[in-house]
């Protein structure tokens, strides 16, 4: 058995690769791009096309925040709202965990209890590696059934399933597991204590612990399902605002193109995870898929794919920091001092 010092070199190598591949893949699509076209199929959008994308933008966040929604009790849909685009935007613009301490601080600005907003914020964030991971599955199958069988989309699909399978294995089993909960926390307890000994004790973090992770099972076993029909939509509203911004860039569409665009965004969804939501090994991988199984100008699919990145980043960004100054202005304060 690999050390885990071992294991976190194997990892570490693993990412350099595929970002050596893909960086390959970027530079040669690089070379055959037409920039001018490229400004013009932004610089050419139409004003109503723009309100098109700022909509497509809000309902992207409004589908999301449904998932917080659902996991935690006793918050409302505006304050889930307002939570999700607050983290989308701190997420994007500072490192981690800064997204998860500002949605944090805002849950108890708003009276939510701690052990409910930590342990839905917790499943929220699972399930949608989860479902990031699962999806390139449903998108090689769409593409087997309605055209024909892709070897690279079987590749990614594989990889993708087994770690959605490896990873909900592993939440189920966290769930379920109440006495592994309990030496968690009791340990935990243990170090705490003897860095801070008005940290608690081991009996009260292994109370903690278990009550968080009963908490959770309970969540998952009453709206784990629903929560999950969410995160899925959510894919599929983004795979719709890309084929949005694709056609508003001057990309052809048909069916036969729509299929292609879908399935290519969905096997390589999982990149969608890297820093920047994967900006650029994102892209040049999927202009690489699209462009082997249709006759589209990587040209316009990169603009296409500018266009896009402006509607889920940097409107996103927009929208959260005005957000969260309307939060810090109103109850922000009160949950700093807390």
């Amino acid at each position: 058995m690999p050390t885990a010092r071992t294991r976190a070199w194997l990892v570490r190598i693993g990412r350099v690769l595929l970002v050596a591949v893909l960086s390959w893949l970027a530079l040669r699509l690089i070379r055959g791009i037409d920039w001018d076209k490229v400004l013009s199929a932004i610089t050419d959008l139409a004003w109503w096309q723009a309100v098109v994308l700022v909509l497509a933008g809000v309902l992207r966040l409004a589908v999301l925040s449904g998932v917080l929604f659902v996991l935690i009790e006793t918050l409302r849909y505006p304050q889930a709202l307002a939570n999700e685009s607050a983290g989308a935007a701190v997420s994007t613009i500072a490192p981690d965990p800064s997204d998860v301490v500002v949605r944090l601080a805002m849950f108890r600005s708003w009276r939510i209890e701690t052990t409910s907003a930590t342990s839905g914020l917790t499943l929220r964030i699972l399930g949608f590696y989860v479902v990031r991971l699962a999806v390139p599955v449903l998108g090689f199958v769409l593409f087997w059934i309605a055209r024909e069988y892709s070897s690279g989309f079987s590749w990614l699909a594989l990889v993708g399933g087994t770690g959605a399978l490896l990873l909900l294995g592993g939440l189920v089993l966290a769930l379920r597991a109440a006495k592994s909960a309990a030496f968690v926390g009791s340990t935990l307890g243990k170090v705490v204590g003897g860095l801070r000994p008005a940290g608690g004790g081991p009996e009260i973090w292994s109370g903690r612990v278990v009550e968080f992770q009963s908490h959770s099972a309970d969540r998952v076993r009453r709206h784990g399902a629903t929560a999950a029909l969410v995160l899925l939509l959510y894919v599929l509203v983004e795979t719709g605002v890309l084929i949005t911004c694709l056609s508003f860039a001057g990309v052809r569409i048909d069916p036969g193109i729509v299929l292609v665009l879908g399935c290519s965004f969905l096997v390589v969804y999982p990149m969608n995870g890297l820093p920047m939501m994967g900006l650029g090994v994102l892209d040049a991988a999927y202009i690489a898929f699209v462009t082997d199984y249709s006759d589209l100008d990587p040209t316009d699919l990169l603009g296409g794919m500018i266009v896009w990145r402006l509607t889920v980043q940097v409107l996103p960004v927009l929208l959260g920091l005005t957000t969260l100054a309307w939060w810090r202005r109103t109850t922000g304060a009160s949950a700093e001092s807390a």
